[in-house]
């Protein structure tokens, strides 16, 4: 379903709760330590940074908190019962 991303880095509260959500969508982990993991889009192209940090209540602006995935327009009418597939409701 996702088609390509460069980069992305997203603070996160629970490193371990996250990993497991971006593995039901099925992205390959690529790298973890005790705070931050990294997440294939496209393997050797493009990734996925997460960052298990106390500033995730940031005030939002998107600047911060912001993906920009490529993804057919068939896959996007598609989306929910993609999600709800993996459990996702």
């Amino acid at each position: 379903m996702i088609k390509g991303l460069y980069e992305a880095h997203l603070p996160v509260s629970n490193l371990a709760n996250s990993i497991e959500f971006y593995k039901k969508l099925e992205l390959e982990l690529a790298y973890q330590n005790d705070t931050l993991a990294f997440f294939w889009i496209k393997k050797g192209h493009s990734w996925l940074g997460l960052w298990e940090t106390d500033k995730v209540d940031t005030p939002y602006h998107p600047s911060l908190r912001h993906i920009a995935l490529n993804i057919d327009i068939k896959d996007v009418e598609n989306a929910k019962d993609w999600l709800e597939g993996k459990e996702y409701k």
